[in-house]
This record gives C-alpha cells, structure tokens and sequence, in this order.
C-alpha cells in the first residue's frame, strides 16, 4: 500500500519527519493506513515550505494562511482540510515535545467546519427495485452481490464490517452476525431470512467454487479470483451491481446503511436503537437521519405542491455585492491592492486609478492591468493568494472595522422572517468566501450554496451581467421583483445590464461614484432602510 500512496512520502528527506511516522506506530500505536494518511498531508506541507523556500523552524502564521489559501485554490474541500491541520498538529506537537522546537505555530489554529451534508438513501421502493432488478442477472458473481446487497440493507454495515465479515460471524439459527465495527467494539446485528437465503446459497455454492485455487481464511465475502475484499472492491461491486441491473441510480455500499437507519426511523425505531444497530459511539452521530427523513418527506410535499411557488405573486428576492457592501472594507482592498502593485509590479496605483481598473473587477482583469499583458492561469492563481493572505492579514489586524455594516445584521434577520430569499454575488475567490464565512459567521443567513463567487467559471467580471444572471438563476428570481445592494459603479452597471432595474447603492461615505438617478436609493448604512424599501420587499416590520 505504501509503495503505492507513499511517493510524496518518499521524496521527503527528513529525519524528523522519518521519526515521527515511526513514532505513530510504534509510540501511539496508529495502524500503517493512519501513518500513511498523516505522511501524505505532512509531506505536502514540507514541499510546499521548500516552494516558498521555508524551513519547518520558520513556520509562523502567515506561512499557514498561505498553505490554507493555496488548498482551498486546489479545490481541496473542508474535510481534506481538516485532516491535513490535524495531522500538522500533530507533527509539530511532536517537534515541540521531542525536538526543541519553541511553539507549535498549528495550536491555535482553528479547522473548517465540515459541511453538513444529508446522507444520500433509497427510498423503500428504490432498494426493492434494486435487489428485484439484481436477481434476474445471470452471471457468475450474481449471487454474491445479491448477498451483499441483502445483507447491507438488512442490517445497515458499513464497508469494512462487510470486508471484515468472517463465516464465524454469522449465527444462521438466530439469523444474526456478530460484527467488529471502529475502536474494535463488537455488536450483534440481526439480519431477515431472505437475507439468510441469499447468504447460505452464495456460502454454500459460489464461495466454494471461488476458492478452489486460494486458502480459506475464513473471510465471507470474496472476489472472483477467490481474495478477501478490499472496500475498494466492494464499492466497485455495488456500483456495478447497480450497472449490470440496469438500475437507474448511481449507488455505493454507504448508501445501503443509510436507506436502512432511514427504513428503521420511519417505521418508529428511536434513535438509541438505531445507534446500536449502527454502532454510532454517539448519538448526534445517528440523529442526522431525523434530517433525512424530513428532507424526504418535504420533497414529496414540494412535488404535490408545485403551484405555491408560482402564484406567490408578492415573492421579492435580495441580491448582496460583499466587498463594500456588507463589509466596509475599502480601505483594506485599497491599502493591499496598493502595497501588492508596488511590491510586484513597481507602480503606484492612485484612486482614479483603483475605481477605473480594480475596484469591482476580478483578480485576473485586475492583475492582468497591472501586468500590461494577459497571465496564464497558475500566476495569477499565485498572486492572488498571495495579495488576499495581505488583505486578510490588514484586516484582522484593524479589529475595530472588523464587523459587518451595522444594520445589516438586523436586517437579514428580517429578510430570514419574511421569507425572502437572498443571495450574495461577489467577485472574491473561494478562501476570502470560507474566511468571510467564518469571521462573519453568515452561515446563519447563507449556505455556500447561495454565494456566488469567482469560481473559475465566472468568465467576465463587472460591468458584466454575468454574475447576476447566475444569481438569478440560483434564487430563481424574477428580475424585476429583485432587490440589489451595491457599492460601486461597475456592479450597478452589471445589475442593469442583467435587466435588475430596483438597486440600492450603500455607501460608508457619499460619493460622485452613486449618483446614477435610476438608483432607488443611496444609503449609508443598514440602519437608513426607509419605507420606501421596505414597501417593495413586502416586509411587515423592521426592527431597528
């Protein structure tokens, strides 16, 4: 396996680094596919420090914000994330403890909430229709995967129970099988008698035939040249499974365990029983399936109500610019555009300059205007990172504008009553969105999913529409019931052009740059929204 995941590891020199991949092992007692997981995170770190030229003594926290800021470039999602910190944690503990070091610059390093996302399940019908379309196959492997499938769904396993599952393990008289789940703690699941139907004729005339040229080594499920399963092998098999059935759904092992705590949820099981039979240590862990379970029966709501969507004809829709917007950070965006051009491009930017060229624009137009020439991808992808890591850093350092516009805070709680929908549109990268999020905490009014930012697919910044047509489109606004909060003149031109005709321009201070009469209103701040507002979003009160 090493030989195979190990090639980062592999190309580290360090005694340190070598030690204390030893140390998990032989000290802490993790298993080799821990040790390997933390070396592949920890070797990623230490080639990234040799890039920057960097030693692991000069670690500090402006060397991480930009490791964590070049991850969320590579798209690398919260959990990788936070297993990678965890690991570097780890490691510099170490280094602190055994090696001398002064501090461990990760302490104090807070990870990325993981996102929390519904399990994927069958509905009833769906897993029937699966282990009914599966059967009719008349292939060689048929009956194992048939076993699998039945057993997965009767007593909900999870990958490595089913690959670890031994012909010991299963009590045919009781129909029950004696499972080792994590931490090694042992639980006794039942199982139904077709599910013991299935699995006593794949035992007894398949799993026979599979082993003619390979030792017993007592493992229930095998592949076809007659060796244990890997997980890797199971999620192959279940996926073509679902394939050679013709079942119309993508599916994987995990899906199964989920469709049963749902089937047992919705037929009055409580939560502590379905934990055991899952092996959750803990029950917040189980009672994400109350979630699923509403999720599912909403969308079966939203399909025999379709038309209330429609014939709300006072529905109105709000669209926020960030920058500016609900964040006065001009200034910052200034000071950092202007320290960054003079540091990489050796030009000094005045206003006129900033609100012609930068102010609203996208980091590639941006830094393509301070080039004097067009940029292939990965560049500007390294000075972005480095000149937001610079207004990351100007920010958090001035904490007394570190705050949200006042009044808005108010305000989106309004909007949230009323039922409005919102969005934000801004041309800021995915780390400036995952640092907002969390400085800002506006996951209390947005989902990631509601914030459209510059992902790569935003072609063409403001003045043009194209980040406001895909606002629109995610809300599924009508544009002339949909209200804009802007700052400057390129994003009120994009929300004209996007057909956005009511736009309010907020201000920290008044400006020439706001004074287009088709504009609703200038205001400046959350606290001057007036009747006329609140008139055209239908809101009933606005406490203030």
């Amino acid at each position: 396996m090493e030989k195979k995941n190990g090639n980062k590891i592999s190309r580290i020199e360090d005694e340190e680094f070598l030690k204390f991949l030893d140390y998990l092992v032989s000290i802490k007692g993790y298993s080799d596919k821990t040790r390997i997981s933390y070396g592949e995170d920890i070797a990623d770190f230490l080639l990234f420090l040799n890039s920057q030229h960097k030693s692991k003594e000069q670690v500090d926290k402006e060397v991480i914000r930009v490791y964590l800021l070049d991850l969320n470039l590579a798209n690398k999602d919260k959990s990788s994330i936070k297993r990678c910190l965890s690991a570097l944690k780890h490691f510099y503990k170490y280094l602190y403890t055994f090696c001398g070091y002064k501090t461990n610059p990760f302490e104090t390093v807070s990870t990325p909430k993981k996102d929390k996302k519904l399990p994927e399940f069958l509905s009833y019908d769906e897993v029937i229709d699966l282990l009914e379309s599966n059967k009719k196959r008349t292939d060689k492997l048929a009956k194992r995967d048939q076993a699998i499938l039945e057993l997965l769904f009767a007593s909900g396993l999870r990958c490595s129970e089913i690959t670890s599952l031994k012909v010991s393990d299963i009590d045919f008289s009781n129909n029950r099988v004696k499972v080792k789940g994590k931490g090694n703690k042992e639980r006794i699941v039942p199982f139904n008698e077709t599910t013991h139907d299935c699995l006593k004729e794949y035992l007894t005339l398949l799993r026979v035939s599979l082993l003619q040229y390979n030792q017993d080594n007592g493992y229930v499920f095998l592949n076809k040249k007659g060796e244990p399963l890997t997980s890797r092998g199971l999620e192959y098999i279940i996926a073509s499974a679902g394939e050679k059935a013709c079942f119309p759904l993508k599916i994987h092992p995990h899906m199964l365990r989920h469709s049963f705590a749902t089937e047992l949820l919705n037929n009055g099981a409580d939560l502590r029983t379905i934990q055991e039979f899952l092996g959750h240590e803990s029950i917040r862990t189980t009672s994400i399936y109350t979630h699923v379970t509403y999720a599912d029966l909403k969308k079966t709501y939203d399909t025999c109500f379709p038309q209330l969507d429609e014939i709300n004809l006072d529905k109105r829709y709000v669209i926020f610019d960030f920058n500016g917007t609900m964040f006065f950070d001009d200034d910052k965006h200034v000071l950092a555009w202007k320290k960054f051009a003079q540091d990489k491009f050796s030009i000094d930017i005045n206003e006129e300059d900033y609100e012609a060229h930068i102010h609203g624009y996208s980091n590639k137009e941006i830094l393509e205007y301070l080039a004097g020439h067009s940029l292939e991808e990965k560049l500007v992808d390294k000075l972005t990172i480095e000149k937001e890591a610079l207004y990351q850093n100007l920010c958090e350092e001035d904490k007394s504008t570190l705050h949200l516009v006042p009044g808005l805070e108010e305000f989106l709680d309004e909007l949230k009553r009323n039922n409005i929908p919102i969005c934000i549109a801004t041309a800021s990268r995915k780390f400036n969105i995952d640092w907002y999020m969390k400085t800002f905490a506006l996951d209390r009014w947005f989902s990631l999913d509601h914030i459209i930012y510059d992902d790569g697919s935003i072609k063409r910044g403001k003045p043009d529409p194209e980040i406001y047509l895909k606002a629109l489109k995610k809300l599924k606004a009508d544009k002339d019931k949909t209200l804009v909060f802007e700052d400057t003149n390129s994003g009120i031109q994009a929300s004209y052009k996007a057909g956005i005709s009511h736009i309010v321009a907020i201000k920290e201070k008044s400006d020439t740059t706001t004074s287009d009469p088709r504009l609703l209103k200038v205001i400046n701040s959350y606290k001057d929204v007036g009747d006329d507002i609140k008139t055209f979003l239908r809101l009933k009160t606005i406490k203030k």
